[in-house]
């Protein structure tokens, strides 16, 4: 079965009422984290093991290798002797025409991007497909340049993260994938996937497996959000490869009427059927909010700027997933001011400051951002303003990415204007809408309970055609 499920609508009710109809069978309910899978723990009967996919892959015979002292991408490359590998130090043209010097620290970290990739995927070895696409390095010459580099450094570190005696520290992605190539049974007679719409392949492909079970798949496709780093949407896949049955939940009762509508709209350009019903009994508007709860951004440079601001203002802010992130951006952009290389994903494939901001201005992206609060704060300001931060419970206010807002709801939401509209094609003059945006959107709306102010959302009345 799948159950198609709207925000709001009672999904985590439906799944207990599920596992209790039926004490006589053994069920297994996998959530989308551990926060999650605490909370089924608690609330679910008996009869019901509730994990996350790496609870159920996980073996104390990898503790060791777990437990290890955090290894960077240098030292990951000094154990694995990618020196001798590579040739020492390698040089690859830029999108610009500028030649990037790749050390053996950016390497790795390329190479350790690309297995993350794979450990995600279905695939039975890495290859060429799991190499991250990093601005700067899009180009055909440059992406055949770095491919030729990074691969065999990938397979390496694959070859080592699966030997008993290997050198590299394991994660937890590393150990979910050698789970999945084992072909497990999972005990159970029947299988209940919570989040379905952002599974990783490597998980799907497991439980489409389990033929002995009965498999349930609960979520909502238009929450589809993070196939930008391989996750896939299981309820499809469970539609099309098993012929699910499937049901759907449109009554929320997270928000009233007037929020309903505002997120139909984008349910409209999704392209799906579902639309929601408000709660009569919800007191939900939408309009401006000079005060919100939460502000939820696009990127993480809006994010950081609307951080910046509440600090300047003396309030105390909280920012979804901690400064740690932020922190490292800074650094990055700091090496790269000082002249030294930096393996930060955002910032890999550039070799100077200047050569950021070339790029930012002829891409016209969320690198733009980025240089400008580095070049108006410094790298120093933005390290500072993450040690900051205050705790989410006593700050005034919470700044989150959409991605991050992900299964949260706040009484009042704002939506930050770099939520930006799409321009219309050259060509056609139709201005298209990417369904992947047009999903990120609903799921922004969605977090408000009471009162949603997405005055920056507007443009949405404008648009009349999506593309994937």
């Amino acid at each position: 079965m799948v159950l198609q499920a709207g925000a709001g609508c009672g999904k985590s009710s439906t799944l207990r009422l599920i596992a209790q109809s039926d004490p006589r069978r053994r069920m297994a309910y996998i959530a989308y984290n551990r926060s999650i899978a605490a909370d089924a723990k608690k609330s679910f009967p008996a009869n019901v093991a509730a994990s996350t996919g790496h609870g159920l892959a996980f073996d104390p015979k990898h503790l060791p290798r777990l437990q290890r002292p955090r290894q960077t991408a240098l030292q990951a490359a000094q154990a694995l002797g990618i020196d001798e590998l590579t040739g020492g130090i390698q040089r690859i043209p830029t999108d610009l025409g500028h030649v990037k010097a790749m050390t053996s620290k950016v390497i790795m970290r390329a190479a350790l991007d690309a297995v993350e990739r794979y450990c995600h995927s279905a695939d039975p070895e890495p290859s060429a497909r799991h190499i991250p696409r990093y601005d700067g390095l899009t180009s055909p010459d440059a992406r055949a340049a770095l491919v030729e580099l990074v691969l065999p450094v990938a397979r390496r570190a694959w070859a080592d993260l699966r030997a008993a005696d290997g050198v590299l520290k394991l994660s937890h992605d590393h150990y979910l994938k050698l789970w999945a190539l084992s072909e497990p049974t999972i005990p159970a007679d029947v299988v209940l996937l919570d989040e379905a719409q952002d599974t990783n392949d490597v998980l799907a492909k497991v439980l489409l497996a389990q033929d002995h079970a009965q498999r349930i798949a609960v979520g909502d496709s238009a929450q589809q959000i993070y196939e930008w780093r391989g996750a896939k949407d299981a309820l499809a896949q469970f539609e099309r490869q098993l012929g699910a049955e499937v049901r759907t939940l449109s009554q929320s009762f997270r928000f009233g009427p007037a929020i309903a509508d505002a997120a139909n709209a984008w349910l409209f350009l999704v392209g799906t059927p579902l639309r929601l019903t408000g709660w009569d009994q919800a007191d939900s508007t939408t309009g401006p909010v000079e005060h919100p709860d939460a502000i939820l951004c696009r990127t993480n440079s809006g994010a950081v700027g609307i951080v910046l601001e509440a600090l300047k203002a003396g309030r105390k802010v909280s920012l979804v997933g901690g400064g740690g992130e932020l922190k490292r951006l800074a650094w990055a952009a700091r090496d790269l001011q000082q002249g030294r290389a930096t393996d930060h994903p955002e910032l890999l494939a550039f070799p100077s400051w200047s050569a950021v901001r070339e790029y930012a201005e002829e891409e016209d992206g969320s690198l733009k951002v980025l240089v400008k609060l580095i070049d108006d704060y410094g790298a120093d300001e933005l390290a500072r303003a993450a040690d900051a931060l205050a705790a989410e419970g006593v700050a005034e206010l919470t700044v989150s990415t959409a991605h991050r807002a992900k299964g949260r709801e706040w009484p009042a939401v704002r939506i930050h204007d770099d939520f930006r509209p799409p321009k219309p094609d050259p060509a056609t003059g139709l201005v298209i809408l990417r369904r992947e945006e047009a999903r990120l959107a609903y799921v922004a709306v969605t977090r408000a309970r009471q009162r949603l102010d997405h005055t920056a959302l507007a443009w949405v009345d404008s648009i009349r055609a999506v593309a994937d």
